[in-house]
């Protein structure tokens, strides 16, 4: 079954045809055109309190489009005001943000990383997802099986029309319809008291350009010793200056292993510091001696962060969250601006590690600057150990070498 937009011109080129096809319109979800040997029949796939069924809702081309569409649309809000007929109780239907406070809810759950950058563009924001198409025209919240891919579209063009990519904010919207379809039709789950009644998920059928190029920023060594040494002043909290200073420490890890490090990663083996990441980007844990240099910036962190977190960087006025990677890529976007060079965001520190690890070290392995960032490396059960056993002496050599480029960024003048 193929799913697109339906047009009369479409639909005046289609034929009978010898195989059954069948197609969606992405306008109307629930709308379906199935074409056999003798004729083209319209109906709808609907969804009420006793469960799905279709419904025939006549020939092509007796039935236009619009009137196919128009009769798929009654039909869906016929099936919803049908009484059940078995002794269950009829469940209450879902607005959106009751939908996107279940997924929240379900995510926080599940210890999910990246639950605040959800809860903020769905919940939070001025332009989350809630306030844009959320709410009917009075105010009050809409159901959520209400939502169209037209509605999805005009949440993401604002996006677009800012200058922001519209990946992440879909990504997040597509995932939150994704588990209430989950939810309702979860047949191990209890019957639940409130149901979405979604027959698919609207921002499915929304298109667009969702990705930027790749990016290859990579800062010369002239750069990052002025960010080393003139990341600080207004907008630059002691809290953030330690943050970068212990990324760019321990030679350009992920931005979120530091970000969202908790103070219990570090432990002492054998009187030295490690980090003990339980669980990195993919799914493995990663431990990694903390350099000479992160040494001292971790001790300066743990001396100013809140006894009452567990977060080496807490918020300020939330002790038991995490700061968000959009306050720290807020902070790097101010300080290029204020110092006229040309934007980096953190992530690019990864990259700028890399780089620069080779060029000084001709003699040190590739392969051991990829073991460190934990990058492009089997996931068999064998090479876990191997990494534990044996790469230990491969991540102090390029922990080393780190501390050595930071003794020359210590050394030079911004």
């Amino acid at each position: 079954m193929q799913t697109l937009r339906m047009t009369d011109r479409w639909l005046q080129s289609l034929k009978p045809s010898k195989e059954r096809n069948e197609f969606t319109d992405s306008i109307c979800p629930g709308l379906r055109l199935r074409i056999g040997k003798r004729s083209m029949t319209w109906s709808a796939l609907v969804r009420g309190p006793n469960g799905r069924k279709r419904i025939a809702l006549g020939k092509y081309p007796l039935v236009s489009l619009q009137e196919a569409r128009q009769a798929a649309n009654e039909a869906a809000d016929n099936a919803r005001s049908v009484p059940v007929t078995s002794t269950d109780k009829i469940a209450i239907q879902g607005t959106v943000r009751d939908l996107f406070n279940f997924a929240i809810e379900q995510m926080r759950s599940e210890g999910a990383a990246s639950v605040q950058q959800y809860e903020d563009y769905l919940l939070n924001r001025a332009d989350s997802a809630l306030n844009v198409i959320g709410l009917d025209s009075s105010g009050s919240d809409l159901p959520a099986n209400q939502v169209t891919p037209d509605d999805v579209t005009r949440w993401l063009r604002g996006f677009h029309e800012s200058g922001a990519l519209t990946g992440h904010p879909r990504a997040y919207l597509s995932a939150a319809f994704g588990r209430g379809l989950s939810a309702d039709f979860d047949p191990t789950s209890p019957i639940p008291s409130i149901r979405f009644n979604l027959t698919s998920n609207p921002v499915t059928f929304v298109g667009g350009k969702m990705k930027g190029k790749p990016r290859n920023r990579t800062l010369a060594i002239d750069e990052l010793t002025a960010f080393w040494h003139g990341f600080s002043g207004r907008g630059v909290s002691p809290p953030m200056k330690l943050l970068f200073r212990l990324i760019i420490c321990m030679g350009g890890v992920r931005i979120t292993e530091i970000v969202r490090s908790e103070k219990d990663w570090f432990i002492t083996r054998q009187k030295e510091l490690w980090l003990a990441l339980p669980r990195t980007k993919n799914d493995h844990a990663h431990d990694l001696p903390v350099t000479k240099a992160a040494t001292a910036a971790y001790g300066a962190a743990i001396q100013i962060s809140d006894p009452a977190s567990r977060f080496l960087f807490p918020k300020h006025h939330k002790p038991d969250e995490c700061q968000t990677l959009n306050s720290i890529s807020q902070a790097t976007r101010k300080w290029c601006d204020r110092q006229e060079i040309t934007r980096f965001q953190p992530r690019d520190i990864r990259r700028t590690f890399k780089t620069l690890l080779i060029e000084r070290n001709p003699t040190l392995n590739r392969d051991w600057i990829d073991v460190w960032h934990n990058h492009g490396r089997a996931s068999d059960v064998a090479r876990k150990h191997y990494d534990r056993a044996e790469y230990v002496s491969v991540k102090k050599t390029v922990a080393d070498a780190i501390d050595d480029l930071i003794k020359d960024i210590l050394k030079r003048k911004p």
